[in-house]
């Protein structure tokens, strides 16, 4: 089954690419474009891998969305994992995410956005909306969301209250 776009994810400077493994496979692959390296992590914590993302644009650190309502923070430098995270969606898998100004937004299965802030991990913001995201982008001043849909030709700009 050939994977889907939620599952790479280009660096704003072009020199890193990130690729999820997808349903049932445990890693993603980093690209280095610059270096023409390419290394493969393994996570021990998701099962399946989607909607990998730079957390705030730069080429350190990355999130990994899984299934189970759980996502992993790594530090690509160093190939590590650093951060397992556990959200309330323990029934849905994690369909989307995006990274601005020390904010993590995931989306999920069950049509939930959720708001990260990364210097503490706390989810401090949660609103349902009607479909599940398969692509999310934060305004830079913080204040929309643009979901577009996972099934179908559908999207929507959310207002963060």
């Amino acid at each position: 089954r050939p994977s889907g776009h939620r599952n790479l994810r280009l660096s704003a400077d072009g020199t890193y690419c990130v690729l999820a493994g997808d349903a049932g496979k445990n890693y993603v692959y980093v690209i280095d474009i610059l270096k023409e390296k390419q290394w493969k992590l393994k996570s021990n914590y998701l099962k399946s891998t989607y909607a990998p993302c730079f957390i705030n644009g730069e080429n350190k650190y990355i999130a990994v969305c899984g299934g189970e309502g759980k996502f992993e923070i790594w530090d690509i430098q160093k190939q590590k994992s650093f951060k397992k995270i556990q959200t309330d969606a323990k029934n849905s898998w994690l369909s989307s995410s995006t990274s601005v100004h020390n904010i993590l937004a995931i989306g999920s299965q069950d049509h939930k956005l959720r708001l990260f802030d990364v210097r503490n991990w706390e989810c401090f913001y949660m609103k349902q909306f009607n479909f599940i995201g398969g692509s999310l982008h934060l305004t830079e001043d913080l204040r929309y969301l643009t979901v577009s849909g996972l099934y179908g030709d559908r999207g929507s700009v959310l207002k963060i209250d």
